[in-house]
C-alpha cells in the first residue's frame, strides 16, 4: 500500500522549488499582489468618497501653487512674456514680438490673457495658475464620466494621481500646457458626440494658445467632413478677432511680425528640445535640417493615415480619442520646440487610459505599463539625479514605444492599450 502511494506522488522538482523561493520572485509576487489589491480597493471605493478625495487633491494642489506664486509672482515664471505682450497689445505702440524666443503666440492669446494682466500680479498670476489647474481637473472628470460611466469617480481619482507628477513644472511657471491638455481632452469628447461647433471652437482656442496646434486642427478637419464648415467659420472669426483692436493697422502689422517670428522659431538652435531630433542629439547624432524637415513631414502624413485607420477600426468614442491622442503624440515627437514640460499634454491621455484600464476594464498589467509611462512623463520634476540623467531623451524614447503600441492597437484591436483595443469595452458603440 505504502509502495503504491509513494509511486503516485509527483516527482519533486527541486529547481522549480528553489526558483520560486528566490528573493526576486518573492518580491515580484508581492508587488504584483499589492498592485492588484490597490486597483481592487480603488474600484470598491464609494463613488462619492472617491470624487471627494480627487476634488480635494486638486483643491489642495491648486491652493499650494497659488500661494507659492502669490508670494513670488515674478520668480520661476514664463508669464512675464504674456504680461508684456498683453500690455503692448492694448498699448498699440510696441510690437508683441521683440526677440526670437520671446512671445511665440498669436495676438489672440494676448487678448485671452487680458483679465489676468489687469489684476495685480499677486492676484492675477495665482488666478491664472488656478484656471489652468482647474481646467485640467474638469477635463479629466468629464472624460472619465464618458469613457467609464460606471466607475467615473474612481477613474477620475486614479487619473488625478497619475497625471499630477507631470504637471508640477507647468503649474508653477504658468505655461499653457495644462489648459492645452484639457482642451485636447474636451475636443476628443466633442468629436465623439458629433458636437461640431463646440469642437471647432475648442480647436480655435488651442490655436490661440499655441500655433503648433495647427497640426491637430488640420487632422481633425481632414478626417471629420462635418467639422469643416464650423472650422471654416471659426477660423474666419478667429482671424478677424484682432482687428477689433482700436488700431486695426497695428493688428495687421502684428500678424506680419508673427509670421516673420515664426520662421525663425520653427528652426530653433541649442540643446534644450525634447523631440525626436533632441533625443538623437542627446545620443550624439545631429541630423541635418533638411533630414529633420523631411522626417517631420513624413511623420505628419503617417499620423493622418493612422488616424484615418483608427476612425474605421474603432467605435466613435475610442476613434476620437485615438485621433486626438495620435495628434498629441505627433506634437511631442515632431514639433521642433517641444520642451520637457510639454509632455503633460500626453500625460493627461495616458493617465486617463491607465485609470480606465485598471479600474473599469480590469486590465492591471496594461495599467501597470501605462502607469510606468505616466511616471516617466513627470521625470523633470524628480530632481537630482533623475532629471539630469533623463533630460531630453527618456520622454521622447518612451513616447516612441507608446506610439508603436498605439499603432498595434489600431491595426490589431486585440493588442495595445486596453481602452483603445478591448473589444468588450463598455463604452463601445
Amino acid at each position: 500500500m505504502s509502495v503504491q502511494r509513494r509511486a503516485e506522488r509527483p516527482p519533486c522538482r527541486l529547481g522549480e522549488v528553489l526558483l520560486a523561493r528566490t528573493p526576486l520572485v518573492i518580491v515580484t509576487g508581492k508587488l504584483s499582489a499589492a498592485w492588484m489589491s490597490a486597483w481592487t480597493r480603488l474600484r470598491s471605493l464609494p463613488a462619492g468618497r472617491a470624487l471627494r478625495i480627487a476634488v480635494g487633491i486638486w483643491v489642495i494642489y491648486g491652493a499650494v501653487i497659488a500661494a507659492i506664486v502669490a508670494v513670488q509672482p515674478d520668480r520661476r515664471t514664463v508669464t512675464t512674456e504674456y504680461q508684456r505682450a498683453t500690455s503692448n497689445w492694448w498699448g498699440g505702440e510696441k510690437s508683441l514680438y521683440r526677440k526670437k524666443n520671446g512671445y511665440l503666440y498669436l495676438p489672440q492669446f494676448a487678448m485671452l490673457y487680458t483679465p489676468y494682466e489687469l489684476l495685480p500680479d499677486r492676484v492675477g498670476e495665482p488666478l491664472w495658475r488656478v484656471t489652468c489647474i482647474g481646467l485640467l481637473a474638469f477635463a479629466l472628470l468629464a472624460a472619465a464620466s464618458r469613457i467609464a460611466p460606471g466607475h467615473a469617480a474612481a477613474v477620475f481619482l486614479a487619473a488625478t494621481l497619475l497625471v499630477l507628477p507631470s504637471t508640477f513644472a507647468s503649474a508653477r511657471n504658468g505655461q499653457v500646457n495644462l489648459p492645452l491638455a484639457a482642451l485636447f481632452l474636451f475636443i476628443a469628447l466633442a468629436l465623439a458626440r458629433e458636437r461640431w461647433w463646440l469642437a471647432a471652437c475648442l480647436l480655435g482656442f488651442t490655436l490661440a494658445m499655441k500655433p503648433i496646434a495647427i497640426a491637430p486642427v488640420l487632422v481633425c478637419a481632414a478626417l471629420y467632413p462635418r467639422l469643416r464648415l464650423p472650422m471654416a467659420v471659426m477660423l474666419i472669426a478667429f482671424a478677424a478677432a484682432p482687428f477689433l483692436h482700436p488700431r486695426p493697422a497695428y493688428a495687421a502689422g502684428e500678424y506680419v511680425a508673427f509670421f516673420k517670428n515664426l520662421t525663425g522659431a520653427g528652426n530653433p538652435t541649442g540643446d534644450s528640445w525634447c523631440d525626436f531630433a533632441g533625443m538623437l542629439r542627446r545620443f550624439g547624432l545631429e541630423l541635418p535640417s533638411l533630414v529633420q524637415l523631411a522626417t517631420r513631414a513624413l511623420a505628419g502624413l503617417a499620423t493622418l493615415v493612422l488616424c484615418w485607420r483608427a476612425l474605421r477600426a474603432l467605435d466613435p468614442l475610442r476613434g476620437a480619442v485615438a485621433v486626438v491622442l495620435m495628434s498629441v503624440v505627433y506634437l511631442m515627437l515632431f514639433n521642433p520646440r517641444t520642451e520637457t514640460n510639454s509632455y503633460v499634454m500626453l500625460a493627461a491621455f495616458v493617465a486617463l487610459i491607465a485609470a480606465c484600464d485598471g479600474v473599469s476594464l480590469r486590465l492591471p498589467r496594461t495599467a501597470a505599463w501605462l502607469t510606468l509611462f505616466a511616471i516617466v512623463l513627470g521625470s523633470e520634476n524628480y530632481g537630482w539625479p533623475i532629471f539630469p540623467l533623463t533630460n531630453l531623451w527618456l520622454k521622447a524614447l518612451a513616447t516612441c514605444f507608446f506610439a508603436a503600441w498605439l499603432i498595434t492597437a489600431i491595426f490589431n484591436p486585440s493588442k495595445g492599450p486596453g481602452f483603445l483595443s478591448d473589444p468588450d469595452s463598455p463604452t463601445r458603440a
